[in-house]
């Protein structure tokens, strides 16, 4: 018992001395982990989401210049990347927007490139007019009012409705690209087209002297009819090729001096004094036509713009009256025939100079062609079926 005793008074201050050690140990592991757990965090953790806004601010501040400049197809890119990696919803949701608002636009300017420009519409309006005019003339020659009143009722009425018939139907849909342009350069050539027929009809008359000419109202049908038939297939060509406003300028010029150069050749070259204005005429007719199927066919290809067309017939017209002019003065006067083959000749080097003269000129390359859309449909009616076939222009 008393050994016992002894050795509990021998254990006990070692026992103390440890339970020291180890409560020392911990108490001082603890003080040296504490800051780490407490400072550790907030240096490592803070600072990185702030670095962040600021880099997202300021990549959305460059995005939205963007956007302000008129540069969609390079915001719209930075736009969506924002919206994946916005700090917040708030701002995923207002980059996400500002993205649709973009591509949005994208697609309001990729259509409207299909469709005519104001000078096309102008142009338009103004052979509407002209061409509200003309039918309310014809109309007037055709019924012969007694009174004034009858006499501008048709001016009042069909001219209004030319114009205005524009206009509702270019803001019902507005017109595709090229389609104004064609359908007043249809309008103009199937004038031309009336003009070449009356001068035959006219010329022969006279040269037969049997009293067969055309009187007023049956030139005037022919120069409407030929109008409205060419400014129908000009809206029909224009509508199923969709021509550029220069390639149909250029169809237009090569229709005008194809008559006006073979016109002017066979008047030249004529012996008969009393058929050279038929012959003329007739020539006329002939290079007119073959001017105006050439012009379709190689104006695709040769695409140019209306500037370098409007260069050309200036060339042609200046290369004109250089020919005529230069054979008056060398001539002394001369005869009116060798005037004209001078004249042709002229115009012929002027349209071939100024042509290779404008080659470098930018060309005016169509848009994508959108195909011309028919939708057949039956509609039911009380007789029985109607057939309908639908399109856009």
């Amino acid at each position: 018992m008393v050994d016992s005793n002894s050795k509990m008074t021998k254990l006990g201050p070692a026992l103390a001395v440890l339970l020291s050690a180890l409560y020392s140990s911990g108490h001082s592991a603890a003080q040296a982990a504490s800051p780490a757990a407490t400072v550790n965090p907030v240096a490592s953790a803070s600072p990185a989401p702030q670095a962040s806004r600021v880099d997202w601010d300021e990549r959305y501040a460059h995005a939205r210049r963007l956007f302000v400049s008129d540069h969609e197809a390079e915001a719209a890119p930075e736009f969506e990347q924002l919206s994946v990696t916005a700090p917040t919803l708030e701002d995923a949701r207002r980059a996400g927007e500002l993205a649709e608002l973009c591509r949005a636009k994208l697609t309001i300017k990729a259509d409207s490139s299909h469709l005519r420009g104001t000078g096309e519409l102008t142009l338009l309006y103004s052979t509407a007019f002209v061409y509200g005019l003309g039918t309310s003339a014809w109309v007037a020659m055709m019924t012969q009012p007694k009174n004034l009143a009858g006499a501008l009722l048709p001016f009042a009425v069909l001219t209004t409705a030319a114009v205005g018939g524009v206009s509702l139907a270019d803001n019902y849909r507005p017109f595709r690209r090229g389609v104004p342009q064609s359908i007043a350069s249809g309008a103009y050539l199937g004038f031309g087209e009336g003009i070449w027929l009356v001068g035959i009809q006219h010329s022969g008359a006279t040269r037969r002297d049997d009293g067969s000419a055309w009187d007023g109202k049956r030139v005037a049908s022919a120069l409407w009819g030929g109008a409205t038939l060419g400014a129908i297939g000009g809206g029909v060509v224009g509508a199923l090729r969709q021509p550029t406003p220069g390639r149909t300028s250029f169809t237009v010029s090569t229709s005008l001096w194809g008559g006006v150069v073979t016109s002017f050749a066979a008047a030249a070259l004529s012996s008969d004094d009393s058929r050279r204005t038929e012959q003329a005429f007739t020539a006329g007719m002939v290079g007119y036509n073959v001017g105006l199927v050439s012009g379709l066919i190689f104006a695709p290809g040769l695409a140019p713009s209306i500037a370098r067309v409007r260069f050309v017939d200036l060339g042609g017209i200046g290369g004109g009256l250089i020919g005529a002019g230069a054979y008056t003065l060398a001539a002394g006067g001369g005869e009116s025939r060798a005037s004209l083959g001078a004249a042709s000749l002229g115009t012929i080097a002027g349209l071939g100079f100024t042509w290779w003269a404008t080659s470098g000129m930018p060309s005016d390359p169509p848009k994508p062609v959108r195909s011309l859309a028919l939708l057949p449909s039956l509609v039911r009616t009380r007789d029985g079926w109607l057939a309908t076939v639908s399109g856009e222009l």
